[in-house]
């Protein structure tokens, strides 16, 4: 007979193969949401320290591509099916990148590593704070945690909610239902879970400023992004996205 933990794991298992199943691997994630998506990478490869890196979570290799270019170990734990066969395909014969197929909860590293990067995850988790503060115990003397998630007041939500699209820019819409949100972040509360498991926070930065829905920019180009990527450094609290670096607290 299975404990009551076992069959919470077993939902949670079949919950991210049901998730896994929308929108990601389609025409708008491979294409402008992955452009846009591009620039949290550009903001976050300056705090990323080696030589060996956690990947909380894949897609389609975004992050392990740039990692790799910069010459880094990468252990890439992703819970899906799919995805998983996706990364172990891509990186068949590439012996710096490991994949394991594994709940974030179920994870336990073999070794330390200087930077974990928690890309776009901390939202699927029931108990955000005390997986964060598990992480605390897998980085190595001066490592560094990356944590990346969607604003939840970003300009095109807040539009959204205007238009009546949404009650307010934090409730969930339909994309954050097919792909399991079970919460959103903006500015104040990522610090306070950071700070919550132990970390230093060394800053909490926004990242474009996404004035429509991703449909109605899938044909802007480059030059436009680029602009709207540099007026999120004025209006950070309207971007898209938000990026957070973090240490153990108490360490140099």
């Amino acid at each position: 007979m299975q404990t009551p933990e076992c069959n919470a794991l077993d939902d949670l298992r079949r919950e991210v193969e049901r998730a896994s199943g929308h929108y990601y691997h389609t025409p708008q994630q491979q294409g402008i949401d992955n452009r846009t998506k591009s620039f949290v990478i550009e903001k976050c490869r300056p705090h990323i320290v080696g030589p060996v890196v956690l990947e909380l979570g894949y897609v389609d290799g975004s992050w392990t591509d740039d990692l790799r270019r910069m010459d880094l170990e990468v252990d890439v734990v992703e819970g899906a099916a799919r995805h998983v066969e996706h990364a172990r395909e891509k990186y068949d014969g590439d012996s710096g990148v490991r994949i394991f197929h594994s709940l974030f909860q179920e994870y336990e590293p073999s070794r330390g590593y200087d930077t974990i990067i928690a890309g776009d995850m901390l939202r699927y988790l029931e108990s955000p704070v005390d997986f964060l503060s598990r992480c605390t115990n897998w980085l190595n003397p001066g490592g560094r945690l990356v944590v990346t998630v969607p604003n939840s007041r970003s300009l095109h939500r807040r539009v959204g909610a205007f238009m009546n699209l949404e009650a307010n820019p934090t409730e969930a819409n339909k994309r954050d239902l097919e792909v399991g949100n079970r919460r959103s972040y903006d500015r104040y509360e990522l610090r306070s879970q950071l700070m919550q498991a132990g970390l230093d926070v060394l800053e909490v930065r926004g990242c474009f400023l996404k004035p429509l829905s991703s449909s109605q920019m899938a044909d802007w180009d480059d030059c436009t992004l680029r602009a709207f990527n540099a007026l999120g450094e004025e209006l950070e609290d309207y971007c898209w996205f938000l990026y957070a670096v973090s240490k153990v607290k108490d360490e140099v």
